[in-house]
């Protein structure tokens, strides 16, 4: 891995485990909208997608209207409230420092509003290891559309050949293999890990710490 350049990482499930903050904004949606509210660990299983796909998926409708709603609702609450449980996982500052240290690009690309993904990371005190940030709208599309990878690469001035993804889930797989670069499965988030495996990703992790070794080795 120290040959590679550039590296990428999702959000959700990978550099932050935000699964508390996501299930508080959703379950405050669903009682606006006179819902019952859902456990935690429902939630989660559709995190990963963007709001739209979050709302449709905790509503369980097809009514375009009211996903609409409860998406407007849910956005404006985490936005305000996007960081009060959210931690990073272990080892995710010491890896994005390393990193830096070994003048690697990072970026974060993740289907979450760019806005919010920023607060997220600047409260966290992460901001500072990182070069950019592409949200799900910031590039016109969502991965595992290759746009949003294409974008990062072309802001950081890098190449996809020198690059990785690294996500939990199949659409950051996806989106890896779409954008012609490496990818790295961890194992440890929200995502749907048999469908992630199924793409068959370069490298699979049970820990950051994992990626440390092999960077210092």
């Amino acid at each position: 891995m120290k040959e590679l350049k550039t590296f990428l990482f999702d959000l959700d499930g990978t550099l932050i485990n935000s699964a508390d903050d996501i299930a508080e904004a959703v379950n405050y949606t669903l009682r606006q909208l006179n819902r019952v509210p859902l456990p935690k660990e429902e939630i989660v299983k559709y995190v990963g997608y963007g709001a739209k796909k979050l709302m449709k998926d905790v509503l369980k409708v097809e009514d375009e209207e009211l996903i609409q709603k409860g998406t407007q609702i849910f956005r404006e609450f985490y936005l305000f409230n996007p960081c009060v449980y959210t931690t990073p996982y272990p080892y995710t500052e010491e890896l994005l420092k390393v990193l830096k240290e070994n003048n690697k690009k990072v970026g974060v690309i993740t289907n979450k509003y760019e806005e919010v993904s920023k607060r997220i990371l600047d409260k966290l005190g992460l901001s500072k290891y990182i070069d950019i940030v592409v949200g799900g709208d910031t590039a016109g599309e969502k991965k595992p559309s290759a746009k949003p990878v294409n974008y990062a690469l072309d802001g950081l001035n890098a190449k996809s050949e020198e690059s990785i993804l690294i996500g939990d889930s199949e659409v950051d797989i996806q989106a890896g293999k779409n954008a012609n670069t490496k990818t790295g499965l961890v194992l440890y988030g929200y995502g749907k890990i048999e469908l992630a495996k199924q793409l068959k990703p370069d490298y699979i992790f049970n820990s950051f710490k994992e990626i440390l070794k092999k960077l210092e080795a």
